[in-house]
């Protein structure tokens, strides 16, 4: 449906206080920076990603990669720099990427297109406070899905370093909680799915179980909630983390297919 709605408090069957559409043509991942309050679209229908103050529905800045991308998800490091991961370039050139820019005015300034390494698709991303960015994507050869990170100060991104031992049924969503634990969904085909927990170098997670198709994930950094879009039930799940336990489901739009989550925990903890 090309919008984003928005909730206050836990999920329990309410509706929404709210509902973004300004600008929004087929949403990816979003993300809130908590630092400022702001809401980032991976927009990709429109191939580019807005920003929303908060409490705003008219996007403020607006950020495009001249090389013309998908973009799938969005984060934005502790310097400002704005992330996007990339499911593919249209025009066919050009599998998975990372795009960077430094976050400012008017679209900020655009530093560079990153070619994720023998991907078909790349997939979501997230970034940690000393700056490590992860990112999945799909591997080529073996079909699986694969953890990656680098660094990219200021935008400018390094060498991408497959993490040793951890693959995927399908990755979806990803994110970290308050102790840098990497936390992604993984999609099981026949149904349901994972709410994988890594401390890496540790390639075997924790885990508990996530119904319908868990595409994206939010972590509330305050009361510990893993918060999941399931594309399946065309609904909205919270859970009690790290114990699983489901806490309630708010339903998707009509006709909707939901995969972006994003949480904004209420004031700054940067």
């Amino acid at each position: 449906n090309s919008a984003i709605n928005v909730y206050a408090g836990k999920f329990a069957g309410q509706a929404p206080c709210g509902q973004i559409t300004s600008g929004i043509a087929g949403p990816e991942g979003i993300f809130v920076r908590v630092a400022t309050h702001d809401l980032y679209v991976a927009n990709d229908s429109a191939r580019d990603i807005l920003v929303f103050h908060r409490g705003q529905t008219i996007p403020y800045n607006t950020y495009t990669d001249p090389t013309v991308q998908d973009p799938f998800d969005v984060t934005v490091a502790r310097d400002g720099t704005v992330i996007a991961s990339n499911l593919i370039q249209p025009n066919g050139n050009e599998n998975g990427s990372v795009s960077t820019w430094i976050g400012g005015p008017n679209g900020g300034t655009f530093v560079g297109n990153f070619p994720m390494t023998n991907d078909s698709e790349g997939l979501f991303l997230t970034v940690q406070k000393g700056g490590k960015v992860f990112f999945t994507d799909i591997d080529a050869s073996s079909g699986q899905g694969l953890l990656w990170s680098m660094k990219c100060p200021a935008g400018a991104c390094g060498p991408q370093t497959q993490a040793a031992g951890v693959s995927f049924v399908f990755p979806f969503g990803m994110g970290s909680d308050d102790t840098e634990d990497l936390l992604v969904n993984d999609l099981n085909p026949a149904g349901g799915g994972t709410a994988d927990t890594f401390e890496l170098p540790n390639p075997t997670p924790k885990t508990f179980p996530l119904v319908g198709v868990p595409v994206g994930m939010a972590i509330n950094p305050l009361d510990h909630h893993w918060f999941v879009a399931d594309a399946m039930s065309n609904n909205a799940a919270e859970y009690s983390y790290p114990g699983g336990a489901l806490i309630g489901t708010v339903p998707g739009n009509t006709g909707g297919d939901p995969v972006g989550m994003a949480v904004d925990p209420g004031h700054a903890l940067e």
